[in-house]
């Protein structure tokens, strides 16, 4: 039996360039081609970016250091290169002292802590981050590397999604005052009107196709809440939603849900305060709006129904509660992939083979007892329902999948068991968008009233920024009066006042100012004790608080001038006569183009009567509405090409198979194998997946035959490698050695292997002479110095095997295994 090789030899070579690197790191990469020219042409451009955190996996044995620091660096951009501990031990590193606080060497462990210091972290909150791998790392041929990529991605990963949940509130709240003048009624109006009746949630999931017939049977017994995403396929198989749910603020929600914008808007609308603007604004039916209207005092919003989250199933699911509902039925709402790797019902954004499969992702049982794989938000958005759910007695939470996630509090149901008690007249119109139609004069009062409350708020900020500035330039005489200590503690006590004076008057505006400031006000943070602190950090700590205050003060400022122009727009879409050029500027800059549709609808009169000038600015309108529907049917990114979905789908089943996962590892089997007819990379990740899956069972005849079917032209190291470790271990000498002359080429590193297998076929005479080539290139590789001399011994060639012996005692004085060898022979 072969011995496996270690990943990392301590062995460095010098390429014809004069290049030094680690061959088992980076192959024969640099041999035929200098490190220059490769990484001019591979990394150039990337690592060019401006403002961007630019996250370097692995270091090609330093050379892609070096790269690095040899050029002008991107303004305002850092470097961390994050790479193996025992590659690290083995190299040397020096950054120039200009460059120490743009670029860094560290280790995975390290780095988890590196990205939550301030100086890289507002690099992850603004998403102004980028992620390389170096050609080792790329290359997929080490498993301790696919094991780094996956840590520093999940790190990634999971710091990101943590600091959007504290960071992301800007864009809440620019939401909320961009749809202020659409969010007229509040969801409450719905509280309780449904008790002890049957609704159904309907989510994105894959399980959504396998209960469509049931749903569409028992629809007049059922009240049908589903998010927006799912409005377009419950159409095609002709069930109307009663209600619809949507909360994301982004604008790419538009785009996810350009099939339900374009059908009738004849289902209410049930949104978040913070859904995104191109859809509340180009909504043409009725609406209530979730949680706050305002995002500071709003007396009429305080018993709203809450805006929850993370996805709009745990928002539909709150509502479905506040209802009244006594049994809230889940269908689609899965929160993890189906057995097939699927994360979309059929017809949907989302619904094939895509990015998912190259993903290390969490792992959750099913309610059939199997595990599946679910992103980290999905693991946020279970966490979060099964709280809300143990608060409520008097509601029973049923999914109707076996495949979903458990969640506690919610148990599995089949939906041919379940009682339903019927819908009244009354309830059904309570869910009638006309129920909810406002008139002109009542919509005019509430955008009038809506317009009092900013300007009422302007003129408070004005009066806020008053006291900030005071408590700032008292900062400043306390900066320049540290000579004269005794004038401070008057000066203090003069902005403890101010302080107070803004928690007394401007509460509300000083919670949303920190609120929507979070980021900033966060640098005010010290990890310091109070008693380590001297006069400069508070001085300097104060100054950062008040500046905070200061800026953030004047950004919202700025976002409710931008909410007073749109309400003043509205109401001139109500006037007689209306501004068309103004209208159409509004809309413009607001890419909400579909109210166009509606002012015509409420003003045919008038638009019967528009001057040619004006018709043309609503045509023109118009027409860049409705062209946003004739392009692809869905801006999708998994629409992009499958080659790095699959080249890190490698990557994971590296990571899978070095941890001996075997459910991970026959999951990937199971994704690929309905599509290994239409890439030919798809069938090579399916067919090594499947030998990998044979060879774990202990099933190792069948798993050679498996990765034999993958055409000799198409197999890369890792099949070779998996050719190997088969055939020896069923001790199919002549297979492994014929695969071995082949991997070779990938690496010298098995050189002393193919040697060894030589050895053992008879070929002593090939394989001394490969031994020795290693040897001529490795010169101070003991443990293959030590094969050779015990080779030659064996070969009764007594001279040349002391001369190998005694080359490691001049490498390690102490080496136990040469000094008994030589003892052995008589040296």
């Amino acid at each position: 039996m072969l011995n496996t090789p270690s990943e990392i030899a301590k062995t460095f070579a010098i390429s014809q360039f004069n290049e030094g690197y680690l061959p088992s790191v980076n192959r024969h990469t640099f041999e035929k081609i200098d490190s220059v020219s490769l990484y001019d042409e591979k990394f150039k451009d990337a690592f060019s970016a401006v403002d961007t955190l630019h996250v370097i996996i692995g270091l090609d044995s330093g050379l892609l250091a070096n790269y690095i620091m040899e050029r002008p660096l991107a303004k305002g951009s850092k470097y961390i290169f994050v790479e193996l501990p025992e590659v690290l031990a083995l190299l040397t590193i020096d950054i120039p002292q200009a460059l120490q606080d743009d670029l860094c060497v560290t280790s995975s462990v390290r780095f988890s802590a590196l990205i939550k210091e301030r100086e890289n972290n507002i690099y992850i909150v603004k998403q102004k981050f980028k992620i390389h791998r170096a050609i080792a790392v790329a290359g997929n041929y080490l498993e301790s590397y696919c094991e780094l990529n996956a840590q520093v991605e999940t790190a990634l990963d999971h710091e990101y999604f943590e600091q959007s949940i504290g960071f992301n509130q800007k864009v809440f709240v620019r939401a909320q005052l961009d749809n202020l003048a659409e969010n007229l009624i509040p969801a409450k109006i719905l509280k309780k009107k449904f008790v002890g009746k049957s609704c159904i949630v309907l989510g994105g999931g894959p399980s959504l196709d396998n209960s469509i017939n049931w749903i569409r049977d028992n629809a007049d017994n059922l009240v049908v809440i589903a998010a927006s995403r799912v409005v377009g396929k419950l159409t095609k198989v002709n069930i109307k939603a009663d209600i619809v749910v949507s909360v994301d603020p982004q604008s790419h929600s538009f785009d996810v849900n350009k099939e339900f914008m374009q059908l009738e808007h004849d289902a209410l609308l049930i949104n978040s305060y913070h859904v995104a603007p191109q859809i509340m604004g180009q909504w043409r039916g009725a609406a209530l709006y979730t949680g706050q209207r305002l995002p500071w005092n709003n007396d009429s919003s305080e018993d709203n129904i809450k805006s929850v989250g993370p996805t709009v199933t745990n928002s539909a699911i709150e509502i479905a509660t506040e209802m009244g509902f006594k049994q809230v039925l889940l269908c689609g709402v899965d929160f993890c992939h189906s057995q097939k790797g699927v994360t979309h019902t059929q017809g949907t954004y989302g619904a094939s083979l895509g990015p998912n499969i190259g993903v290390m992702l969490e792992w959750v049982e099913t309610y059939s007892g199997e595990m599946a794989e679910t992103p980290i938000q999905l693991m946020h958005a279970i966490e979060s329902l099964q709280a809300s759910v143990a608060c409520q007695k008097n509601t029973t939470y049923i999914n109707l999948s076996q495949d979903a996630a458990k969640v506690k509090g919610v148990r599995y149901q089949a939906c041919h068991d379940i009682k339903l008690k019927p819908i009244t007249d009354k309830q059904r119109q309570m869910l009638k968008p006309e129920t909810y139609q406002i008139s002109t004069q009542e919509k005019l009062k509430c955008l009038i009233d809506t317009l009092d409350a900013l300007t009422t708020t302007q003129n408070k900020l004005l009066q806020l920024n008053v006291l900030v500035s005071e408590a700032l330039v008292l900062n400043n005489k306390i900066e320049k009066s540290q000579k004269k200590p005794q004038a401070i503690p008057a000066l203090a006590d003069k902005i403890d006042k101010i302080e107070q004076s803004i928690n007394k008057k401007f509460i509300s505006l000083a919670h949303l100012i920190k609120f929507y400031g979070y980021y900033e006000f966060s640098h005010f943070l010290s990890t310091k004790k109070k008693e380590e602190w001297s006069q400069q950090d508070v001085v300097n700590h104060t100054r950062i608080y008040y500046q905070a205050f200061k800026a953030i003060s004047a950004e919202i400022s700025a976002l409710i001038a931008s909410a007073v122009q749109r309400v003043d727009s509205r109401i001139n879409e109500y006037q007689s006569i209306s501004d068309v050029t103004a209208l159409c500027k509004q809309w413009n800059n607001d890419k909400q183009w579909g109210r166009s549709v509606l002012w015509q609808a409420k003003q045919p009169q008038q638009y019967a009567n528009l001057a040619t000038i004006e018709l043309e600015q609503i045509k023109k309108t118009q027409k860049k509405f409705y062209d946003q529907f004739i392009v692809k049917e869905f801006i999708d990114d998994t629409g992009e090409s499958i080659v790095p979905f699959i080249d890190n789908a490698f990557k994971k089943l590296q990571i899978l198979l070095h941890n001996k996962h075997l459910l991970g590892i026959s999951k990937i089997v199971e994704y690929t194998f309905p599509f290994i007819a239409t890439d030919s990379e798809v069938s090579r990740l399916y067919h090594l997946a499947l030998s990998y899956q044979l060879m774990l069972e202990e099933n190792t005849e069948v798993a050679l035959d498996i990765i034999l079917k993958i055409p000799r032209n198409l197999c890369h190291e890792a099949e070779f490698k998996q050719i190997i470790k088969l055939s020896l271990k069923l001790n199919l000498l002549e297979l492994a050695t014929e695969y071995l002359a082949k991997i070779i080429h990938y690496s010298d590193e098995y050189l002393p292997q193919y040697a060894h297998a030589l050895r053992l076929s008879d070929k002593p005479q090939e394989a001394l002479n490969i031994y020795l080539d290693y040897l001529n290139k490795y010169p101070e590789d003991i443990l293959v110095l030590l094969k050779l001399g015990i080779f030659l011994a064996e070969m009764n060639q007594i001279d040349s095997a002391k001369s190998c012996f005694q080359n490691v005692l001049n490498l390690d004085v102490k080496n136990q295994a040469a000094m008994r060898y030589l003892q052995q022979i008589g040296g």
